[in-house]
């Protein structure tokens, strides 16, 4: 038996791997997802592969500083104009959950706070990792979530394609050079990750390092204190070790559990996209908004992916963007606190 170092690291090359295969595929979340797809595909026969939980450590709060980065001047100005718009997405995000929720509780048959970790349309890593501690079945969870994201994808630029008859167009993204993030940014970026995830851990606040780090990092960006992004490459490095991490867990589970995950995610997945496409049909007049627009901003999918589509088709960017990042935080806000009080009753 080789030592649990050899191990973490073999684990994470082969999560790398895959990552790197789902990037130049241009998959979506691809170095989580890729990372998680090969660890569970080669974990279920072998059992080998492991990660340690003090990766997973460090690399909560660097999601964490990612997602606030995203709250900047631009998007918090942007919430007063377009209340209609935002108020949609929160009916949405409601409505959709509860649906999911009781579909998970009644029908699947899934444990109270696993449904209720897996029933939100948005934020898969941060949701899973939070849910795990509070007692959800990472399994179930991680396999309903990514389901979502893939088919929101797939099924989207589809949308967009044939029903909306819309030609899309090459975007080029280039990141910033890494030597023009100043050792001041660089410190602000681990102050927020570290003090942050201290913070999220000692005051208990719903999903502890990862939300800990997220309100630092918010609080800074919305200030301009700071303007620039945890770079790519170490975002990718956390996204590895939380994709792997969650893909080993998968050694053991049995066929017939597999499939009855994949066919409620399946179910749910729909749902929630028919949902969104018909309530954009329905309000893009009353709101006064591209229809294309309303139905990439209520689409439970990736935020990256969403922003993306909208950029390829020209329509709406910062409203896409603003209505994602309220959503996740609205998400991460209620889920957790949800989820205590559905404990609490229990007990």
């Amino acid at each position: 038996m080789q030592n649990p170092f050899t191990k973490n690291i073999i684990s994470l090359c082969m999560g790398g791997i895959g990552g790197y295969i789902f990037y130049l595929e241009n998959f979506p979340l691809p170095w989580m997802l890729g990372s998680f797809a090969i660890s569970l595909i080669l974990s279920i026969p072998i059992g080998y592969f492991d990660v340690d939980n003090r990766l997973r450590r460090i690399a909560l709060p660097i999601l964490g500083v990612l997602i606030g980065s995203s709250f900047t001047p631009d998007i918090i100005a942007q919430v007063s104009s377009w209340p209609k718009g935002i108020a949609l997405v929160f009916i949405y995000s409601i409505v959709v959950s509860l649906v999911a929720y009781l579909y998970f509780r009644k029908i699947a048959k899934w444990d109270n706070v696993t449904a209720i970790f897996s029933a939100p349309p948005g934020g898969l890593a941060e949701l899973v990792f939070i849910g795990s501690d509070a007692g959800a079945d990472e399994r179930k969870m991680i396999l309903s979530h990514s389901i979502r994201i893939a088919l929101v994808v797939i099924s989207s630029a589809l949308i967009i394609k044939f029903y909306f008859d819309t030609d899309f167009s090459r975007i080029i993204i280039k990141n910033p050079p890494l030597l023009d993030v100043s050792i001041v940014d660089w410190s602000i970026l681990i102050l927020c990750a570290v003090v942050g995830a201290f913070l999220g851990l000692k005051f208990k606040l719903p999903g502890g390092a990862l939300f800990g780090a997220l309100l630092l990092s918010a609080v800074f960006h919305m200030t301009s204190i700071i303007t620039v992004k945890p770079p790519t490459f170490i975002v990718a490095f956390a996204q590895i070790i939380l994709g792997t991490s969650l893909g080993v867990r998968f050694h053991g589970i049995t066929s017939k559990e597999f499939k009855e995950i994949v066919s409620h995610g399946l179910v749910v997945s729909t749902l929630m996209i028919t949902t969104a496409l018909i309530m954009a049909l329905i309000s893009f007049e009353i709101i006064d908004l591209d229809p294309r627009a309303l139905y990439l901003a209520l689409a439970p999918g990736g935020f990256t992916e969403m922003l993306l589509l909208s950029m390829a088709i020209g329509v709406e960017a910062t409203f896409i963007a603003t209505c994602h990042v309220t959503r996740i935080f609205l998400i991460l806000s209620c889920v957790p606190i949800a989820a205590y009080f559905s404990k609490k009753d229990q007990k």
